[in-house]
């Protein structure tokens, strides 16, 4: 899947967006993007998900759909590879985690 310029450009906002917000220690920003393959434009992917094809969702085998990226500091991030049906629950397990930390 090739993204357009309209997609990279909003992909690219959710994560500079979400990685401005965890400036703010009180918040842990959370962002979702699509799994296809491609490297964001702004950043070099440190886990290098964006980049791999093909890659399976974190909670089961199937192929990842999304990116879960969360964010624990302006240049800390967390990448997780999601099918449709793990998306929510990475997203609730990482509040789990942030709610019990505090």
């Amino acid at each position: 899947m090739t993204r357009s310029p309209q997609d990279t450009f909003l992909s690219d906002q959710a994560l500079a967006t979400a990685r401005d917000a965890a400036a703010d220690p009180s918040l842990v920003p959370v962002a979702i993007t699509a799994a296809n393959g491609e490297q964001c434009t702004w950043c070099d992917c440190p886990i290098a998900l964006h980049k791999q094809p093909g890659y399976r969702c974190g909670g089961c085998p199937a192929t990842a759909k999304n990116v879960v990226s969360t964010f624990a500091g302006p240049v800390l991030r967390y990448d997780f590879p999601a099918c449709e049906r793990h998306t929510t629950d990475i997203v609730a397990s990482v509040a789990q985690v942030v709610g019990g930390a505090r």
